[in-house]
């Protein structure tokens, strides 16, 4: 165990068809942190496409998580695969950024010279049911 409270993973990179996937551990603040403010983006965006009417939030933010949060496990949690669609874009990397219960999965575009970015988009969001042991994890 580390001293944030998971287990130490090795980072790992991969390239898969042109397109680097990189797999890093988190810790499980931060992605609480980044999951509660994707959704609240995903939900002001819903609201913002709605011409801002009001009385609508909780369905906004319900809405944002459906798209969000996947649902992978089928009730087995003591080896599961999960797949992640991988960019048909060279210039995008994938990173799945893991804890001992959830991992998000970032898409990272290459930038041009004098363009301002926000840092890589969250792509999805997997939950586990269940503590996993990252140092289990493989990329294949």
């Amino acid at each position: 165990m580390n001293a944030e409270g998971g287990t130490r993973m090795e980072k790992q990179a991969r390239k898969h068809s042109h397109n680097w996937v990189i797999a890093v551990e988190s810790r499980n603040d931060q992605h609480q942190e980044i999951i509660l403010a994707t959704i609240a983006r995903r939900a002001y965006q819903l609201f913002e496409r709605r011409g801002y009417a009001h009385g609508f939030d909780l369905d906004d933010w319900m809405t944002a998580e459906k798209e969000l949060l996947q649902n992978d496990f089928n009730g087995n949690t003591s080896q599961f695969d999960l797949f992640i669609e991988s960019p048909r874009d060279p210039k995008a990397t994938t990173i799945l950024s893991m804890t001992t219960h959830s991992m998000i999965v970032f898409r990272s575009h290459a930038r041009h010279a004098g363009e301002v970015g926000g840092g890589p988009d969250v792509a999805s969001v997997h939950l586990f049911p269940e503590e996993i042991d990252t140092t289990k994890i493989r990329l294949m």
